[in-house]
């Protein structure tokens, strides 16, 4: 179990690292990336950022569980998962809902 001091510094690199995700969907979208949602009907953008961030974070953890076993272990420590690597999931995928949450507006059929 973390610490009050310990879970808030693992909750902003949490949220910076989620961010970057946020931001590589983004600027491979605009490198020419087929991300953007007006290419799959039925998505909206928080939708296909979400799906780009999933599609990568698992290798990202399992890595990060070797490289920075420490940092692995505070983000596994924010999820609510009994498997380390599905705990560090769960936090990502939480605050990227925080980060960017979906709002009545999210429908991507207007």
């Amino acid at each position: 179990m973390l610490s009050v001091n310990e879970r808030t510094r693992a909750c902003r690199e949490l949220m910076d690292d989620v961010t970057g995700y946020i931001v590589g969907y983004w600027e491979d979208a605009a490198e020419g990336h087929p991300y953007h949602a007006i290419h799959h009907p039925g998505r909206t953008a928080r939708d296909m950022a979400s799906g780009y961030m999933t599609e990568r974070y698992r290798d990202w953890l399992e890595c990060m569980r070797e490289e920075d076993p420490a940092k692995f272990e505070r983000y596994a420590a924010l999820g609510k998962r009994d498997d380390p690597v599905e705990s560090a999931m769960d936090a990502c995928d939480r605050m990227f809902d925080r980060i960017w949450p979906r709002t009545s507006d999210d429908d991507p059929n207007r």
